[in-house]
C-alpha cells in the first residue's frame, strides 16, 4: 500500500474542511461573538495537520488502489471528526470530549443525532452554524468519495454506481480531482437555490441557511425547526422541493447541465423508478390516511406526500404529528428509509439502483429456475 498517496487525499480533505471554519469565525465576528476563540485555534490546528499530510505524500504516485482507498474512506470520518469536536470543546459546550467527539461524528456522517438535550437551541449562532455546515460537509464529503474513491474498491465492498449512467472513473487523481469539482458545484448551487426557497418561504436569512445545509445533507432532521410548528404551506413546498434535488444523482444534474438537456432525466432509468415509486407510495399513504379519516380534504395529501419524500430521502423532517396515524403508514414509512435516494446522492438507504439490480437478478433467477431449458 502506498502511504504517500493517502496522506496526499486525507491532507487535502482536511485542508478544504478546515478551511470551512472560516465561515462559523466571520460570522460569530459579525454577530458579536467570540468566533475567533471557538474557531481560530480549530482552523490553526488544521492547517498545520494539512501542512504536515501533505508534506508527508508530496512524493506520492498519481494512482489509487482498492487498499489505499478503503484506508482513505475509514481515516476520513475519523479526522473529521477529530476536527469538529475541538470548537465545542474551547467553548465549553461539553465537558466531555467524548460527547464532544460523538456530536462531531454524528453531523460529519449525517445521522442527526446528538448528545444536547434541546438539540442546540442553547448555543451560539456561530456554532449552530458550525453544526450545520458540518452536516452539509459530510454529505458533500461522502458523495465525493462515492464519485471517486468508492469505484476504486467495488470488487472489494461491492460498491459501484450503475454504468447506464455512462460516468466513467479512471484510478488517476486528476479524474477524482475533476469528478469532485463537478458535484461540488452542482451541490453548492443547489444549496443556494434552496436558500432562496427557504427565505422567499418567511426564514430569516440566518435560519435559511441553516436550513438548506440540513435539507441537502439529509442529516436525519432537525429538532431545532419543525414544520408543524410554522403550519406554513410555502415553507414545506421549499423543504419538499429541496429534499427531492436532495435525493437525485449529482453526477446526472452535472450532466444535464453540461449538455443543457432534459432529456437525459427522461431516459435515466433510476431516476423514473425514483420519481415513481414516490409518487405511488404517496398516493397509498395519502389515500389510507382519507380512509380512515385522519386529515380533512386536502391535507391527507398534503401530509402525506410530504412524509413520504421526507422518509424516502431519510431528511428526517415532520409536518405533522404521526401518533395517530395507522400503523400500516408507519410501517411503509419505515420501510422507504431504507431504500433512500438515488445513487449520487446524499441520501441514506440502500438506494434505489441496487434495488433495481435485486429485482432485475430475481426475476432472471426465478424465470431460469422455473424453465431451466428455455432459450
Amino acid at each position: 500500500m502506498d502511504r504517500h498517496i493517502l496522506f496526499y487525499l486525507v491532507g487535502r480533505l482536511i485542508l478544504v474542511n478546515g478551511l470551512s471554519l472560516i465561515i462559523p469565525l466571520t460570522a460569530g465576528l459579525l454577530w458579536g461573538e467570540r468566533g475567533l476563540l471557538y474557531f481560530g485555534p480549530s482552523l490553526i490546528a488544521a492547517v498545520a495537520l494539512a501542512i504536515f499530510c501533505l508534506y508527508r505524500g508530496r512524493h506520492h504516485k498519481r494512482q489509487v488502489g482498492a487498499g489505499e482507498g478503503a484506508w482513505y474512506m475509514v481515516l476520513v470520518w475519523l479526522a473529521l471528526s477529530l476536527l469538529g469536536m475541538v470548537p465545542y470543546l474551547i467553548a465549553g459546550v461539553f465537558t466531555s470530549p467524548a460527547d464532544a467527539f460523538f456530536e462531531s461524528a454524528a453531523a460529519f456522517t449525517t445521522t442527526g443525532t446528538s448528545v444536547l438535550a434541546d438539540g442546540g437551541a442553547a448555543l451560539p449562532s456561530s456554532l449552530l452554524l458550525w453544526h450545520s455546515l458540518m452536516g452539509w460537509l459530510g454529505g458533500l464529503n461522502f458523495i465525493l468519495m462515492l464519485v471517486s474513491v468508492m469505484p476504486l474498491v467495488s470488487g472489494c465492498f461491492g460498491l459501484t454506481l450503475s454504468v447506464h449512467q455512462s460516468v466513467s472513473f479512471s484510478p488517476m487523481v486528476a479524474s477524482m480531482q475533476d469528478a469532485a469539482r463537478k458535484v461540488g458545484c452542482i451541490y453548492l448551487a443547489i444549496t443556494m437555490f434552496s436558500v432562496f426557497l427557504y427565505w422567499l418561504s418567511g426564514l430569516s436569512p440566518t435560519a435559511a441557511v441553516n436550513q438548506a445545509l440540513l435539507t441537502l445533507s439529509t442529516s436525519g432532521g432537525d429538532s431545532l425547526f419543525d414544520f408543524f410548528r410554522y403550519d406554513s404551506r410555502a415553507l414545506e413546498g421549499a423543504a419538499a422541493l429541496s429534499m427531492l434535488l436532495a435525493s437525485g444523482n449529482f453526477l446526472l444534474y452535472w450532466k444535464g447541465w453540461e449538455r443543457r438537456s432534459l432529456k437525459i432525466f427522461l431516459h435515466d432509468a433510476e431516476l423514473r423508478y425514483f420519481l415513481m415509486m414516490f409518487l405511488g407510495v404517496s398516493a397509498v399513504v395519502s389515500f389510507h390516511l382519507w380512509h380512515y379519516g385522519v386529515y380533512d380534504g386536502w391535507d391527507n395529501l398534503r401530509y402525506g406526500f410530504f412524509q413520504v419524500l421526507s422518509f424516502i430521502s431519510t431528511s428526517g423532517f415532520a409536518s405533522t404529528s404521526m401518533e395517530s396515524w395507522p400503523e400500516f403508514d408507519k410501517y411503509v414509512l419505515f420501510l422507504l428509509a431504507f431504500i433512500g435516494g438515488c445513487i449520487g446522492s446524499s441520501t441514506g438507504g440502500l438506494k434505489v439502483m441496487r434495488f433495481m439490480v435485486l429485482f432485475k437478478m430475481t426475476s432472471r433467477e426465478l424465470q431460469r429456475t422455473l424453465h431451466p431449458h428455455m432459450v
